[in-house]
């Protein structure tokens, strides 16, 4: 969705909704509500620290799992993609998967899950390459755009209701 920032004020071809982001809660105050990649990158910066440091974000807890998962959108290219993937990682606001696409921080991507009847959006939050038997991936670390019912339900199952 192409439009203009409410941070920055720039034109942009991509929008993100932050209005109902939980790890944005501590800057809510600021009223923003749709920021481009660059200001999502810098208001969670801010909000992490608002919330009591960097390091917060890092204790969430996570389930290493094995789902298979259809992402789709766009690579740093702009070159449209869907690939299976599996979900390697779970936390109660995100995921982790692998991939040979070179994504963006800020890309927003469409996640479905079969087998628990899921269609959700993800921002790209984190990139770290990751090389393994000459092969190189990088693990992609997404954020979810809004909690759901399926995705609580996905987390509780695997957590073990943490």
């Amino acid at each position: 969705m192409a439009g203009i920032c409410d941070r920055c004020t720039e034109k942009t071809s991509q929008l993100i909704n932050i209005a109902h982001l939980p790890e944005m809660a501590p800057v809510m105050h600021l009223a923003y509500r749709q920021v481009c990649p660059d200001c999502y990158d810098d208001l969670l910066v801010e909000a992490k620290e608002a919330a009591g440091g960097e390091g917060a974000a890092d204790e969430e807890s996570y389930v290493e799992v094995a789902i298979s998962a259809r992402v789709s959108g766009n690579t740093s290219h702009l070159d449209p993609f869907s690939d299976e993937m599996t979900i390697e990682e779970i936390t109660k606001t995100g995921l982790l998967v692998r991939t040979s696409r070179e994504l963006d921080a800020g890309a927003l991507l469409k996640v479905v899950v079969p087998s628990y009847g899921l269609e959700f959006a993800a921002i790209v939050d984190e990139i770290s390459p990751d090389s393994d038997h000459n092969v190189v991936d990088n693990l992609v670390d997404l954020k979810l755009v809004e909690q759901s019912e399926g995705w609580d339900r996905l987390w509780q199952d695997y957590s073990g209701g943490e």
